[in-house]
C-alpha cells in the first residue's frame, strides 16, 4: 500500500518540478482562498491603459505626481519588457516525387 503512495508522491513531485514556480505559488494561494496578485500583469494593464489615453500624457503626468507625493515611482517600462514577436512555424516541405 505504501508503495503506491510513494509512487504517487514521486509523480506529483515530477509534475511540480516541470511547472513554473510562480504558477505553483499561485495555485497554493488559490487553494487557501487567497487571491494571488501578479505585479507584472498589473503593470502591463496599467501601461496599456495609460497608452490608450488620448490626452497627450496629461493623465500619466498627474499619476506620476501623485505617486511621487506618496514616495512611490511609476515604473512602467512596457517597451523594454515586451517579448519579441513570435514567428509562426514554417510549413514542412514535402518530399518525394510529384506526379
Amino acid at each position: 500500500m505504501s508503495d503506491l503512495r510513494k509512487d504517487l508522491l514521486r509523480q506529483m513531485k515530477a509534475i511540480r518540478d516541470r511547472m513554473d514556480p510562480k504558477l505553483v505559488e499561485r495555485a497554493k494561494l488559490a487553494a487557501l482562498g487567497k487571491v494571488p496578485y501578479d505585479s507584472d500583469a498589473a503593470k502591463e494593464a496599467v501601461g496599456h491603459f495609460l497608452d490608450a489615453k488620448r490626452d497627450g500624457g496629461a493623465f500619466r503626468r498627474k499619476l506620476e505626481q501623485a505617486l511621487k507625493a506618496e514616495g512611490e515611482t511609476l515604473d512602467l517600462d512596457t517597451e523594454a519588457k515586451a517579448p519579441p514577436p513570435v514567428k509562426p512555424p514554417e510549413k514542412p516541405r514535402r518530399g518525394g516525387r510529384m506526379t
